[in-house]
């Protein structure tokens, strides 16, 4: 029998090991639903503190459902810190970090040194799946990588493919089972695998093979796509906010034509993969045959958000503030009822905040981390400090206290628009525009 056989009827039996590499947002997750699905897991992240803390139950991502799903199967994955630990394996998920570097460009490092170390380890007849984020064209160099190391040749030694991870935080497990997948072989044969092996996970009907520039090109567009179009409704609250109107108003009235689904607003785009995906799909076309110009104008103009909402608080008429002028930040994390405060855009709010010497004080239930401003223990104590009061993140939590709570001495900032009926209980409202 060959390799290809032997691995695709472990795959179609679920007695394929499968060892998920990096167990950080997307990894842990992966991982548990594998484990829940019956099949044999393998966890591997180089981190020995991230190991030793799953070793002993903690869990640190806020994710519903994510701790409940770890008292059932954790005990059930092999949780190991080594590439030589996890040689046995026969199907590696790469859930690796590829963050952009402070030149828009990708860093690719994390990957190149996985595949490194596992071309040195691995036993022959293996398939790795990469589902980390990457430019187009990323996947087949990572595969001529790995064979280049190992001295493996591709569809008879080892078969490589690309699934892009495309769930939603704060309901990653939700979406983990019910999303479609894309997978992209470098092979035609790593397309069959990899295809197989998703289809004995998730719902095969929600399995789409393809190739891997394909899948990598959906992925990217996808998020660019989203960025863009909050981008539209960005630039539209810049203009309502200089001719002096409400942008909220503006988007309702327009929405109501039948081809017309203008975003909301806000205080800018935050996160793990908008703020960069963009950046990796122009970067796809960094051979100087294409110059691309609506997504470096999108990430423009969703990167000055932060700074447009720090104007606003600047331009408040002093006279109606008390001396003390303390500025209160609610929710600090990108998207409200999560802990991921990943490129949030509150806590670039509250640097710039900070560097103009304003006195900033923040409260988040989900977040422990202060950003250097002080930290208020509850709602209550952020209230009874602060005179100006923005809002963030908009929990769930967090906007249930505010209506509750007396506002009549506050000027309140919503530039996500998440409160707007409390603007004739306070002394002033601020939206993003009005």
């Amino acid at each position: 029998m060959s390799r290809y056989s032997d691995l695709l009827k472990k795959i179609n039996q679920k007695s394929a090991n499968v060892c998920v590499v990096g167990l950080g947002y997307i990894g842990l997750p992966t991982a548990l639903y594998y484990a829940s699905r019956g099949l044999i897991v393998h966890g591997l992240d180089t981190n020995e503190v991230i190991i030793d803390e799953l070793r002993e139950g903690i869990i640190r991502a806020r994710e519903r459902g994510l701790v409940e799903l770890a008292e059932n199967y954790l005990s059930k994955i092999n949780l190991e810190t080594s590439y030589s630990e996890v040689e046995s394996a026969e199907v590696y998920v790469l859930c690796l970090p590829s963050p952009i570097d402070k030149n828009k460009r990708v860093v690719t490092r994390y990957l190149e040194d996985s595949v490194t170390k596992l071309s040195e380890t691995l036993r022959k007849g293996a398939l790795i799946l990469v589902e980390s984020t990457v430019p187009v064209g990323t996947t087949e160099r990572l595969a001529e990588l790995f064979g280049e190391k190992g001295g493996l040749k591709l569809d008879k030694d080892y078969w490589f493919a690309h699934s892009p991870e495309r769930v939603l935080p704060g309901k990653v497990l939700d979406e983990l089972g019910t999303n479609h997948r894309l997978v992209g072989g470098v092979s035609e044969r790593s397309t069959e695998l990899a295809t197989a092996f998703l289809s004995s996970v998730f719902e095969p009907n929600n399995v789409h093979p393809t190739t891997a520039r394909i899948a990598e090109a959906a992925k990217l567009a996808e998020n660019a796509y989203r960025d863009v179009n909050v981008a539209y409704a960005n630039e539209l609250a810049r203009i309502c906010s200089v001719v002096g109107i409400d942008v909220n108003e503006v988007i309702k009235l327009a929405n109501l034509h039948p081809r017309v689904k203008i975003l909301q607003p806000g205080i800018g785009v935050g996160g793990y993969c908008l703020p960069k995906d963009g950046w990796l799909l122009v970067e796809s076309v960094r051979d100087g045959s294409f110059e691309p110009r609506v997504i470096p104008a999108a990430r423009e103009i969703n990167d000055s958000m932060p700074a447009h909402v720090f104007d606003r608080i600047r331009q408040i008429n002093h006279e109606i503030l008390s001396l003390k002028r303390v500025v209160g930040v609610l929710g600090l994390s990108f998207k409200p009822n999560i802990s991921d405060t990943r490129n949030s855009p509150s806590v670039e709010l509250i640097r710039l905040l900070i560097d103009a010497g304003i006195d900033v004080v923040v409260y988040d239930p989900y977040v422990d981390r202060d950003f250097g401003a002080r930290r208020a223990e509850s709602l209550d104590d952020l209230l009874n400090i602060c005179e100006v009061v923005v809002i963030g993140a908009g929990h769930d939590v967090i906007i249930e206290q505010l209506r509750e709570s007396d506002l009549d001495e506050k000027v309140v900032i919503d530039p996500n628009n998440v409160i707007p009926d409390i603007q004739g209980r306070v002394k002033l409202y601020l939206g993003i525009s009005n």
